[in-house]
């Protein structure tokens, strides 16, 4: 009689024992933030030189560099010298051809002179007053002129230095708009869409946020497998950006939007990296281990692809005494009955 009471006293304590204490956490349905933050540098999103058009000596140089320029503003002056005396020797030979002109129209209506001479004389003022108009066109060469408005990027000459034909003599960039240059990963490429609407941050401007949309996806990866991506975007004068300056950009990929999946923290898996594994805890309160497939989110998470369901209990501290049909004790009751899906927030994408 004495030993069965004993037996069945060790029966008790062996059951008290084996009741384990455990923590454990929900299976929440969370939205995904999959959002892309990358780095990347403002550029003009246009930039021209200033050529000469003429050839000499630099007498004038109207800009520096980080000026505003309006159109067709001057930018720097040739020497015009030489050109100067050509016109007034072309003008004068002009004016002496277009008197002989009216002289010869005279003498042929008197017949003095033949059609002929006559012809002669009206074809050599046709070629002087070519003369003119094209040493008129060459004073024009003389002053460079800028082909848009802008910020005066670089002056690649100073005064007294030699103008050739061609040869730049500033560069100007257009920064009402700038763009915005990062590179992309393969697996994030396709996430991307010409026209799609991103936010950016400076660190420049820390309160506020610009927004840019994207202009030009690249079809063709560098040697890292990585895909250049533009985004243009307004120039804002009263924050105004500078080409070189640093940017953070996030782009919310369009078929993300309303995308939810499966999370659990991570220190519910056990087992291998290969083979993750995790406790579920069952109406009896008893425990099954489960095979599970899972993607690794950021430090705390992880996003489960199959293996279980919304609202499945799952041990997250005390998994080292367990195996399958251990009987549990959850120490943290409370805390689970304030995790509710609702006060669930995605955890973010490291």
């Amino acid at each position: 009689h004495n030993k069965a009471a004993i037996e069945e006293q060790a029966k008790a304590t062996e059951e008290i024992i084996t009741e384990l204490p455990v923590r454990v956490s929900r299976v929440n349905r969370l939205p995904i933030d999959n959002q892309l933050r990358l780095t990347g540098t403002f550029e003009a999103r246009k930039s021209l030189d200033i050529i000469a058009e003429g050839q000499g000596r630099i007498t004038h140089l109207y800009i520096e560099e980080g000026q505003s320029i309006r159109k067709d503003q001057a930018v720097a002056k040739i020497d015009d010298t030489n050109l100067q005396a050509q016109l007034n020797t072309a003008i004068a030979a002009r004016n002496k051809a277009e008197t002989d002109v009216a002289r010869f129209e005279r003498l042929l209506q008197a017949g003095a002179v033949s059609q002929q001479q006559y012809e002669e004389v009206a074809l050599n003022l046709q070629n002087v007053q070519a003369n003119v108009t094209t040493i008129e066109q060459q004073l024009k060469y003389t002053t460079a002129r800028s082909p848009m408005a802008g910020i005066v990027e670089s002056v690649k000459v100073e005064e007294g230095s030699f103008a050739t034909p061609g040869a730049p003599i500033a560069t100007v960039v257009d920064v009402n708009r700038l763009i915005m240059v990062v590179t992309v990963g393969e697996t994030d490429i396709i996430k991307i869409r010409e026209g799609q609407e991103v936010s950016i941050q400076t660190e420049v401007y820390p309160q506020k946020t610009f927004f840019g949309n994207v202009s030009l996806v690249g079809v063709q990866a560098d040697a890292g497998r990585k895909y250049q991506v533009e985004i243009e975007l307004p120039n804002p004068t009263d924050t105004p950006l500078k080409p070189g300056m640093y940017g953070e950009v996030v782009i919310t990929p369009q078929t993300d939007r309303e995308a939810t999946a499966l999370f659990i923290p991570r220190k519910a898996i056990v087992g291998s990296v290969q083979e993750p594994v995790v406790y579920v805890v069952l109406d009896d309160h008893t425990v099954r281990q489960q095979a599970v497939e899972i993607e690794t989110v950021n430090q705390d998470q992880v996003r489960v692809l199959s293996g279980l369901s919304v609202g499945d209990l799952v041990v997250t501290s005390g998994q080292i005494n367990l195996s399958d049909g251990k009987m549990i004790n959850i120490i943290n009751q409370e805390e689970l009955a304030a995790q509710t899906p609702a006060s669930a927030n995605a955890p973010s994408v490291q």
